[in-house]
Formats: structure tokens, C-alpha cells, sequence
């Protein structure tokens, strides 16, 4: 979901919006590439692309902007954390419940935010709250697997694509401006796109994915 700031009529009357859509790409190469990911992480043929669930749409060049803090979340479920990847607003905070049979442990190294919630079981959760912008991987100390990523963006121009690749960014400063695709093993890819006042700018991303 795309965090909201409210804004005057004004203001409202300076912005349009992104819209677009993310394709993940097959690329034949005869060595990895290093903006690409091996296709044995995507999903077997005739089921979602569940991969893209783990892409971040975001703007690039817009100023620090305060947003109303929310807070999100972030199970443990099958020895996974769910979702794997979560954009949030600087300030916003992130619950941890441990929905699995057993005790888990949440904590980061990450110079954005270094916590240890420490061990805890069934039906208990944990939060933590993120006040400076960056990318925080999160991980538990019993099950080795484990892994999750929190990216902490400084406004609140982002979104995830929808399950076909589509997405929607409103209320963006009019204007030249960048947009960003982000992905943890892809990377990013950026395009240049001019937001028109009261209107709309459309954009596509291919993210490549090497083949076996």
C-alpha cells in the first residue's frame, strides 16, 4: 500500500500520478549477470510469479517528508517470514508475531536500524519501530533459512506491484522526477518520467532474469 500524506486542495492540484507496470524477463546469458537472479527462484510453470511480490516501486528524487506513523507487520509462518520484502515510511513501526509452533528470534545487523528482539513463542509478538531511512535485513537466530527485508523510505511515494505487475503511486509532486524498481537481487533499474499536473504518467520495468 502507498502511505498518504494529507495535503491542501492546493497542494493536491501540484500532483499527479505513476502508474505502470513490472514484467520479470527471461535473458538467456552464458554467465550470470549482475543485475539478475537465477530462474530456479521463481515459481514452477503455470503458477503465480509470486517474485514479484518482492518488488519495490519508489520515487528516487523527492525531498524527506514526515508521514503519519503506522505500523505494520511481519509473521513468522513456516519457518518464513511473511511478506519477504515491506516498504515502509521512516517512523513507522513493524510488529514480528510468531505464528509457528516453536520459538523464534528477530534481529538485524543493518546500519539502519541493529536491534534483537530476542526469543519468543507461539501466539507472542514483538515490535520495533524505524526512524532512519535505509535498507534493514532481517533475520532469526534459530532458524539459519530465515530471512526478510524492510526497505525504510524517507517519503511516502511507494508501492509493491499487484500480483500481475501493475501498480499506482498518487499524489506525486508534479514535475521531472525518478522512478526506481527495486529488487534485492536484481537491484534497480530508473526511469526519468515528467508527472503532470492533475494527470498521469505511465511507465514500464523489465527485470531480467537469467535462464538456467
Amino acid at each position: 500500500m502507498v502511505a498518504t500524506v494529507a495535503a491542501s486542495p492546493a497542494a493536491r492540484d501540484a500532483t499527479g500520478r505513476v502508474v505502470g507496470r513490472v514484467r520479470l524477463a527471461a535473458v538467456k546469458s552464458s554467465r550470470p549477470l549482475a543485475i539478475a537472479y537465477a530462474s530456479r527462484t521463481l515459481t514452477a510453470p503455470g503458477t503465480p510469479d509470486l517474485e514479484i511480490r518482492n518488488v519495490v516501486i519508489y520515487l528516487d528524487d523527492v525531498p524527506a517528508t514526515t508521514v503519519p506513523p503506522r505500523q505494520h507487520e511481519m509473521r513468522q509462518q513456516n519457518e518464513l517470514f511473511v511478506p519477504h520484502v515491506l516498504p515502509i515510511a521512516r517512523g513507522a513501526s513493524v510488529a514480528f508475531p510468531n505464528a509457528d509452533p516453536y520459538f523464534h528470534n528477530v534481529f538485524s545487523l543493518s546500519r539502519a536500524s541493529r536491534f534483537d528482539l530476542g526469543r519468543y513463542p507461539r501466539g507472542e509478538s514483538r515490535v520495533r519501530t524505524f526512524t532512519r531511512p535505509g535498507l534493514v535485513k532481517v533475520f532469526c537466530h534459530l532458524h539459519s533459512e530465515m530471512s526478510a527485508v524492510i526497505l525504510v523510505l524517507d517519503h511516502p511515494w511507494f508501492t509493491k506491484p499487484d500480483d500481475d505487475g501493475t501498480f499506482v503511486i498518487e499524489g506525486v509532486p508534479a514535475g521531472s522526477r525518478t522512478v526506481t524498481a527495486w529488487h534485492e537481487r536484481i537491484g534497480e533499474a530508473r526511469t526519468r518520467v515528467d508527472v503532470p499536473a492533475g494527470g498521469e504518467v505511465a511507465v514500464e520495468f523489465v527485470l531480467p532474469v537469467v535462464e538456467s
